[in-house]
């Protein structure tokens, strides 16, 4: 009998974008914080990418803090 084993993490399995990545942490983030203040979002949301190795400019993080709080303004 063969066991399998995991070796590595799951997330790292998978090759994924930058773009992919991103696009799962705000859907994410969307649905854990979608009622928190702006300040909370954007601090949750700057550990989150030093958590995940992501590095973004403080426009982008504002950005996506604002998209994921439901205050984007719509295009």
């Amino acid at each position: 009998m063969t066991e399998e084993t995991q070796d590595e993490p799951v997330l790292d399995q998978h090759e994924t974008t930058e773009a992919e990545r991103r696009e799962g942490l705000v859907a994410q983030m969307r649905a854990d914080l979608s009622a928190e203040s702006p300040a909370v979002i954007e601090q949750a949301l700057r550990h989150r990418l030093e958590d995940i190795g992501m590095t973004l400019d403080d426009a982008e993080i504002a950005r996506l803090a604002a998209e994921i709080g439901g205050t984007a303004p719509a295009d």
